[in-house]
């Protein structure tokens, strides 16, 4: 992914995370019927794998 692209992608999910663009964001059942489990909310899943994502940016 080049860094424009990268760049739009980060602003959508911020915007979308943020609730500014929210109707984009669609509840399905897909976590649960592959996985067998509950969703987890974008900042939980950010908070847990921080270290991985900025060891990737270096």
């Amino acid at each position: 992914m080049d860094t424009a692209d990268a760049a739009s992608t980060l602003f959508w999910a911020r915007q979308t995370y943020e609730g500014r663009m929210d109707y984009s964001a669609v509840t399905t059942s897909t976590v649960q019927d592959l996985l067998g489990r509950e969703p987890i909310h974008l900042d939980s899943w950010a908070i847990t794998h921080r270290q991985e994502l900025l060891d990737q940016l270096s």
